[in-house]
């Protein structure tokens, strides 16, 4: 038996369950050999899930409930830490050959090729030359959406209709909790899973960090764990990394993403999320998706202002967390480059702001806002000592503050199309836009925030894990954040990472535990 080790490594460095097989892969798992070490307490297995989001808590349910004995690893001190707060949307796909599995009855019946139409027009935002989405790939998983949700509901979940494809692009449901209005639907969702887990037998490890790989044989034989000094080895015949993306690691933000850290986005998702999997993954010779990316959410101020004071959190269009100041946002506003030019269309979607501020790089970006709304004004007052809000009496000397010798002209454009005497370069509609009142100006710096990341490591249809010729690697599988990449170009459809990451997990648990019987 060998062993690669994660810390070591950083420091130098169609549907599923078609063709899973357990044995005779051409696996490429790396030659690199660690010394031989202690490996602490053995716990013996047949699959080990790491990470216990969405993907990871389905793929030990189904693998459990087939038969398989599971061990489900989590390195933070509780199960769904990343989904609790969600309110819990799930795209399905509704077409006649799923009927059976229906959650509502729409007014009109979809088809796939009409599905598949909508997500395509939705991820041409932002859109870049890689070749992704897969769309075999987001066929397969929407096509098993329904039946994955009915499968969800058997752990005492009550699934309701949330929005229609007319209004997002997708039929959507969300768990019912009006029996407790105080508790996200997240969070309902996390403890029935979790009773469901426990009540199917999976031992559940909290507070263990898994660190390297396993390999016998250039086979993955299972997983090293950290928790509190100790060390153990969970010996697998299947593992399954479902430990999300890397928004909580500057290095591989850096490295893979570099207008993130570049422009400064504000990551609202799981900081625990730091790439581990990946790093795992790439010590045994997994290949790395390219032209990664993120889930934007909105614009937001900056890191500074946030810090300084957590009410500039209210000054968006749409929150997570906390309830808008209303005007406060940039829907209405104007916002500019370093320059003092506009460059997008400050109405249109988070992903469209937030890929216009990668692609433009003119950075600092800047929403400027007038002395009409005092309660943001006095928000305002308390972030000119960062830096990052920038006030003066005029146009002229906000121009002269900032050093944006085209902020006075833009300005005067801007006025006209919000009183209706031209019409916006940019599209945006008259209706969005509100002119400005009096002085004394201030221009507020604002950045994207996002939720998750899209890169990580590849894999075929099956969810194994392949290297960079695209074989397998024997005993690998990787489900969720971790490798949904395939299902985007650069723009997130609402809601199908929740369906996605179901779906994954269910049917990749399903499949791996079919064949170890």
């Amino acid at each position: 038996m060998k062993t690669i080790n994660r810390r070591s490594f950083c420091a130098g460095a169609a549907i599923l369950g078609g063709s899973f097989a357990l044995a005779g892969c051409s696996g490429t798992a790396s030659k690199q050999a660690d010394e031989e070490k202690p490996k602490g307490e053995i716990i013996e297995t047949d699959i080990a899930v790491i990470g216990s989001g969405l993907a990871g808590e389905a793929c030990a349910l189904a693998a459990a409930q087939n038969g398989a004995k599971v061990v489900l690893v989590e390195k933070s001190p509780t199960l769904g830490i990343s989904f609790q707060t969600s309110k819990g949307n799930v795209s399905i796909y509704q077409g006649v050959e799923n009927e059976e599995f229906w959650q509502f009855v729409s007014e009109t019946t979809d088809t796939m090729d009409e599905f598949l139409a909508r997500f395509k027009k939705a991820t041409e935002t932002g859109k870049v030359d890689v070749p992704y989405p897969d769309y075999d790939r987001v066929k397969a998983l929407m096509q098993a959406s329904c039946e994955t949700v009915n499968w969800v509901e058997k752990t005492g979940i009550d699934f309701i209709q949330s929005f229609t494809k007319e209004k997002v692009g997708t039929d959507t449901v969300w768990p019912d909790t009006s029996a407790d209005a105080s508790k996200a639907a997240g969070q309902l969702i996390t403890e029935k899973m979790t009773a469901a887990l426990e009540d199917a037998g999976v031992e559940i490890l909290l507070e263990h960090e898994a660190t390297e790989l396993v390999t016998e044989d250039d086979k993955v034989t299972g997983v090293v764990l950290q928790s509190n000094g100790k060390t153990k080895t969970v010996a697998a015949k299947a593992t399954v990394l479902a430990c999300g993306g890397f928004g909580g690691s500057v290095d591989y933000l850096n490295e893979l993403v570099p207008s993130v850290e570049k422009i400064g986005f504000q990551y609202l998702g799981n900081a625990m999320n730091t790439g581990d999997g990946i790093t795992m993954g790439k010590a045994v010779g997994a290949a790395l998706y390219d032209n990664c990316w993120v889930i934007p959410f909105n614009v937001m101020p900056s890191r500074k202002l946030t810090e300084v004071d957590p009410s500039f959190a209210t000054l968006v269009d749409m929150s997570m967390s906390t309830k808008p100041l209303e005007g406060g946002g940039v829907a209405s506003k104007m916002l500019v480059d370093a320059q003092g030019k506009r460059f997008v269309n400050e109405a249109g979607p988070g992903i469209l702001l937030a890929s216009s501020m990668a692609d433009h790089d003119v950075a600092p970006y800047y929403a400027l806002f007038d002395s009409t709304n005092a309660e943001a004004c006095e928000i305002l007052e308390k972030g000119i000592s960062t830096g990052d809000v920038i006030k003066a009496d005029t146009i002229d000397d906000l121009a002269s503050a900032m050093g944006a010798v085209a902020l006075a002209e833009t300005f005067a454009s801007y006025q006209a199309f919000a009183e209706g005497s031209v019409e916006d370069e940019y599209g945006k509609s008259v209706e969005k836009a509100v002119a400005y009142g009096e002085g004394p100006y201030y221009l507020v710096s604002y950045v994207p925030s996002y939720v998750a990341t899209m890169g990580g490591l590849k894999t075929d249809s099956d969810c194994r894990v392949v290297d960079d010729a695209g074989n397998a690697i024997e005993g690998l599988w990787a489900i969720g954040e971790i490798t949904h990449r395939f299902m985007y170009n650069r723009s997130f459809v609402r809601h199908c990472s929740n369906s996605v990451g179901l779906s994954m997990g269910r049917l990749t648990g399903e499949a791996i535990a079919e064949n170890l019987a």
